[in-house]
């Protein structure tokens, strides 16, 4: 009988729990993720840190096991295009990156419209907003250097109604594919440049 009155509770927290979706921003441009007919591939190295700052002046480093998630999407975006060799971190290939993936919003605002939503049982909704900086150096072995500034994010409202959303638009899902867009949008520009063989 226990089991009974429970089990409303627990269904109301799993409702509660699963009542957001993840929306891009869409600042860049979808870059096809098909492979590129390049004639000739090059390795590439990269190293990357990431850091968040989500209260302005409040910047925080990330630990090397939050790098190693970062670097995620890099290497799907460099693996996918079938421009490269070798894909690694590291230094001493033909390529090499040195990215700095800054995640930063206004945790405030975010808060505040959580606290609200929370209060009001997901009656009124919360927005957040996660943006992605992507500055990366990138230098070729025959000497030629160019810097990058990529710049894209995520929109997450937590809402009841977002329940039908959730499955389509989970963060777990949409936030991997625009970081990895952002690098495909990167490697493309590299190419324009002649850092990478076209």
């Amino acid at each position: 009988m226990k089991i009974l009155a429970i089990l409303p509770i627990l269904c109301g927290i799993s409702l509660l729990a699963t009542s957001c979706a993840t929306f891009p921003s869409n600042r860049v441009q979808e870059v096809s993720s098909s492979a590129s007919a390049t004639a000739k591939k090059t390795s590439l190295t990269y190293s990357i840190t990431s850091a968040s700052e989500m209260f302005e002046g409040n910047r925080q480093v990330a630990p090397p096991a939050a790098n190693e998630q970062a670097a995620r999407p890099l290497v799907a975006a460099a693996t996918h295009s079938d421009r490269f060799s070798s894909v690694s971190s590291g230094k001493g290939g033909d390529v090499h990156l040195d990215v700095e993936m800054l995640n930063y919003g206004n945790g405030a605002v975010a808060m505040i419209s959580g606290f609200i939503s929370g209060f009001t049982f997901l009656t009124i909704p919360a927005v957040a907003s996660d943006n992605y900086k992507v500055t990366a150096t990138a230098r070729s072995s025959s000497g030629k250097s160019k810097k990058y500034l990529i710049d894209d994010g995520v929109t997450t409202v937590i809402w009841l109604p977002m329940i039908f959303a959730m499955p389509f638009n989970s963060p777990t899902t949409v936030i991997p594919k625009v970081q990895e867009n952002m690098y495909r949008d990167l490697i493309q520009k590299m190419a324009a440049d002649g850092i990478i063989p076209k």
